[in-house]
């Protein structure tokens, strides 16, 4: 009788069901990846849509600060007006949460990301980018600058170099 029962098969080394655990694992990975590479898009997109928005709250200051001026003739309020206009993130009501204050490059160099900064120097406004390799720029450098100056009417911001972040000019 022993001889007719089957002789015992060994558990094959690659079954179907460690193929299907396979195929799992490896659609996870692959989600995962994709899901890591559109999460680091959406934050650049992300920061390229606050810079935008406080340059832009930043040029509407400036505009109301000059048109403060020009209503008022009063030299105390003109006073403070012009003192505004200087460092246009005095012209805010209210100051970003990631606004610095004054800094010369070196300094914006040694903040965070994130970080904006007015050098009164220059009169020039710094941003230090959060994630630096979304900004190409001419020179390579790791910060962003716009020049305050005026040309007979309320205070510009012009950038310095041409910035370009995820394939849209800053400006």
């Amino acid at each position: 009788m022993a001889a007719l029962r089957p002789a015992a098969q060994p558990s094959p080394v690659w079954s179907a069901r460690l193929t299907e655990w396979g195929v799992m694992v490896a659609l996870v990975i692959i989600l995962g990846a994709v899901f890591a590479h559109q999460a680091r898009e959406v934050r650049g997109q992300a920061e390229l849509a606050q810079i935008k928005s406080t340059l832009g709250a930043l040029r509407t200051a400036m505009v109301v600060a000059h048109l403060e001026e020009a209503v008022n003739s009063t030299r105390a309020k003109r006073a403070l007006v012009v003192q505004a206009q200087r460092n246009p993130f005095a012209a805010l009501q209210q100051l970003p949460p990631n606004y610095a204050g004054l800094a010369s490059p070196d300094a914006l160099a040694a903040l965070p990301g994130g970080s904006w900064v007015f050098d009164p120097e220059c009169s020039c406004i710094g941003y230090r980018p959060t994630e630096a390799a979304w900004l190409q720029s001419p020179e390579g450098v790791g910060a962003m600058w716009f020049r305050v100056a005026s040309l007979n009417g309320p205070l510009q911001i012009t950038a310095q170099q041409p910035y370009v972040w995820m394939g849209h000019t800053v400006d």
